[in-house]
């Protein structure tokens, strides 16, 4: 079993933070769940968020449902869309309906990246949080095997970092 201390810090630019949330609000318009993936680049144990492409932007039909359901075609154009850019998958973001910020078991049986030590993070409220902290995200590490843990927010150990 991996270590209790996070491998990896991901940092996210507070703006660019903004943006992702205020594009989730408006995409789920408080009745469904959204989602993106925040890109960037590794530096060895820091990563740091350049972009972010939203589900929908690459599956059209990934909300149809009320729930996301992301499709093959979506993962094509994903990995596309980094190939071209150069730039790599550091972490998934998505809504739930109210405040709980829990893994729900869709979630733990469908990782957006099924690769150990990947990053998945739940926005409370259809996105209608704060969007100048990540104290109410839910942080999760994929450790394979539809195993996760939970980063919680605790000064010092937080894995997902808002910067200048």
């Amino acid at each position: 079993m991996a270590s209790d201390s996070p491998g990896k810090q991901i940092r996210i630019p507070i703006l660019l933070w903004r943006r992702v949330i205020l594009d989730l609000r408006r995409r789920g318009g408080g009745r469904g769940e959204s989602g993106a993936f925040l890109l960037g680049v590794h530096r060895g144990s820091a990563c740091k968020v350049a972009a972010f492409i939203c589900y929908d932007d690459l599956d059209p039909g990934a909300y149809r449902g009320g729930a996301i359901a992301f499709h093959a075609a979506g993962n094509a154009a994903l990995w596309t869309f980094c190939r071209n850019t150069g730039l790599e998958i550091l972490a998934d973001v998505h809504t739930h309906p109210g405040g709980h910020v829990g893994q729900s078991s869709i979630d733990q049986r469908n990782p957006m990246i099924p690769v150990a030590g990947h990053t998945a993070m739940i926005v409370p409220n259809y996105a209608y949080a704060p969007w100048w902290s990540l104290e109410s995200i839910g942080v999760y590490e994929y450790l394979g095997t539809f195993r996760w843990r939970a980063h919680p927010a605790a000064p010092g150990r937080r894995v997902a970092l808002t910067s200048w």
